[in-house]
């Protein structure tokens, strides 16, 4: 939620976007290593599989965004943005198995919003900023107030 939230503030101020965007990243880190456990808790310790599943997750993200990011930089603002926010979006899919099915879905439509602007020229890079972010609000936001459905508790692994 705070990363989404970020976001959509970074949609109404493009200029300061990247800026609010480590803000969120940071204020999303503090948020989670305060509350993870204790969130986590009525569900045990996770499995061997789903903390496997984390690890690919951020570890494809990671390698696949200094991939994009070399790849897409010279192509101007929008083709790396949107290369961005595909990569990210693809990401939540291997996180399901760690924190339920809300993941999955999350990727798809972060996918899906990525993968709109690259074949609608006139989607503008205002409006799929604050899609994405919106859709990570909303999720978050399910996960939080959903725990059954947005916890690893009930993800087939």
């Amino acid at each position: 939620m705070v990363i989404g939230a970020a976001i959509v503030i970074g949609s109404i101020w493009p200029r300061s976007r990247m800026a609010l965007l480590a803000l969120g990243a940071a204020l999303a880190a503090l948020a989670t290593a305060l509350s993870a456990a204790r969130l986590a808790a009525p569900y045990g310790a996770p499995t061997i599989a789903q903390v496997a599943w984390l690890a690919v997750a951020v570890t494809v993200e990671v390698v696949a965004l200094m991939i994009v990011i070399r790849h897409f930089a010279e192509r101007g603002e929008r083709a790396l943005l949107v290369a961005v926010l595909v990569v990210v979006g693809f990401h939540f899919l291997p996180m399901a198995p760690a924190f339920g099915p809300l993941a999955a879905v999350l990727g798809v439509a972060c996918t899906a919003n990525a993968l709109s602007a690259v074949h609608l020229s006139n989607y503008s890079l205002q409006a799929v900023w604050v899609v994405d972010g919106g859709l990570k609000v909303v999720f978050g936001a399910l996960m939080w107030s959903i725990p059954l459905i947005g916890s690893h508790a009930n993800a087939a692994v």
